[in-house]
């Protein structure tokens, strides 16, 4: 648990160094002559914060339970972008919040979904496939933490009392398309998770199907408006 706090710590750490360095950056590189108003808005193109907004379907893929099917979750938070001075080349900085896990297609009592929300810091680059710069590739990894987890069991879902044995630490590889469409951009992301979350102690004791400590990896297909 020590391991997994300093690395969300760290990760938060070198976030906000990054942004605090950016927009002193922004400050000096923009101050105008006139006084009463120092500082200037910066085009898009030059740097950018906003907020991302969308929803994803997601599914726990892997050997543990076979019968997964996709969950509808919603997901949304911030982002900060910058280009390199290739101008060709950037990166994107998020810090999301995303509801996701799986539905399964279960047999007389076993467990029917897993719900979990997660704390998700993508550490994006970029690339511009045209001069006008709006169409993008984003690549690169993502660290996430789960905030709160939770196990179902029948077809109304309804929910074991107990919270599910499940690692807390996940690192996916991230790969996505990005288009502008005039003051907002639309974003499609695909991500898996390289870590297996299936905890050694197994979801839930007792619980069917009876749980056999194999590969439990989060596959998410994002779905995204940026402003």
């Amino acid at each position: 648990m020590n391991r997994i706090k300093f690395v969300i710590i760290f990760a938060f750490i070198i976030c906000s160094n990054l942004l605090q360095a950016q927009v002193e950056e922004v400050i000096d590189s923009t101050l105008e002559e006139d006084e009463s108003r120092p500082v200037k808005v910066l085009p898009d193109d030059k740097y950018k914060l906003g907020i991302k907004l969308g929803c994803q379907f997601s599914t726990l893929t892997g050997e543990e339970n076979s019968n997964n099917t996709s969950n509808f979750g919603l997901n949304g938070g911030v982002y900060m972008r910058k280009k390199f001075k290739s101008e060709k080349w950037g990166y994107q900085i998020e810090l999301n919040g995303s509801f996701r896990g799986s539905n399964f297609t279960p047999k007389d009592n076993e467990y029917s979904a897993i719900r979990l929300f997660y704390l998700d810091i993508p550490l994006l680059c970029f690339i511009n496939l045209t001069k006008d710069e709006n169409h993008k590739i984003l690549f690169g990894p993502q660290v996430s933490y789960l905030l709160t987890s939770s196990i179902y069991k029948g077809p109304f879902l309804d929910r074991y009392d107990s919270i599910p044995s499940i690692k807390k630490l996940d690192l996916l590889a991230c790969v996505g398309y990005h288009i502008r469409l005039g003051h907002v951009s639309f974003q499609t992301m695909l991500k898996y998770g390289f870590i297996s979350l299936n905890d050694v102690d197994g979801l839930l004791p007792g619980i069917k199907p009876t749980n056999t400590g194999k590969s439990m990896n989060n596959f998410i297909f994002e779905l995204n408006f940026l402003f």
